[in-house]
């Protein structure tokens, strides 16, 4: 009788190991499908090609990249391993070409995002360079509030920060401006100069417009 109860026990608590067993690994199980459930993935993906940009159906920008994730809930596509971005005017001229290490485009606005070791050289000779810096295509205006270098056609090169340009670097402002000119004066945060050709610039405060929706087509 001893032996058979002793028996029993032993049943009893393979069954309890058993089934807490079967509890813990069903935690796990759906711990790890619901992280792997937080996870987004892209809904196309792609390397070597370009993203075309247009507005009213007019070449406004050609973005070539390294690898692209277009994220279509989101309405994002973004760029991790350097892009290549032509600007070109309601015309459909080329203007300028920005490049940098990482980027963002909104699709829903056609917005662009450049980040990191981003260079915008216009056609008429004008070099910016900064870390960070946005295309509103609403306004069509290359719009920064981070630190920011530029040269100009005559040599003058100046520091600061909030930037706000066209599309050609012809009319710009700095919120905040110091630097060198190359004509020999010396700027700080009171200098103010206005021209008109080639280049024109103001040290206001910027006054971004809101942004209003255009199209983007995606192609390989």
């Amino acid at each position: 009788m001893m032996k058979k109860n002793s028996d029993y026990l032993k049943i009893f608590f393979i069954l309890i190991v058993i089934s807490q067993c079967v509890a813990n690994c069903g935690k796990k199980t759906n711990s790890q499908t619901s992280n792997i459930g937080s996870i987004e993935f892209p809904d196309q993906e792609g390397w070597n090609a370009i993203v075309i940009s247009t507005k009213d159906g007019i070449l406004n920008a050609v973005i070539r990249y390294g690898h692209m994730q277009r994220f279509k809930k989101r309405k994002v596509v973004e760029f991790d391993n350097k892009i290549a971005i032509d600007f070109y005017d309601e015309n459909g001229r080329h203007t300028s070409k920005l490049t940098s290490e990482k980027g963002k485009l909104n699709e829903a606005t056609n917005d662009i995002e450049a980040i990191e070791n981003v260079v915008v050289v216009s056609d008429s000779g004008i070099n910016l360079r900064t870390e960070q810096i946005w295309w509103d295509n609403s306004i069509e205006k290359v719009v920064t509030d981070k630190f920011v270098t530029i040269t100009t056609t005559q040599n003058d090169t100046f520091y600061g920060f909030g930037f706000e340009s066209d599309q050609r670097l012809n009319n710009w402002s700095i919120r905040k401006i110091s630097g060198k000119a190359g004509r020999g004066l010396d700027l700080g945060t009171e200098f103010k100069e206005k021209k008109t050709r080639p280049d024109s610039f103001s040290i206001d405060s910027l006054s971004i417009q809101p942004k209003t929706g255009t199209d983007a087509l995606i192609g390989n």
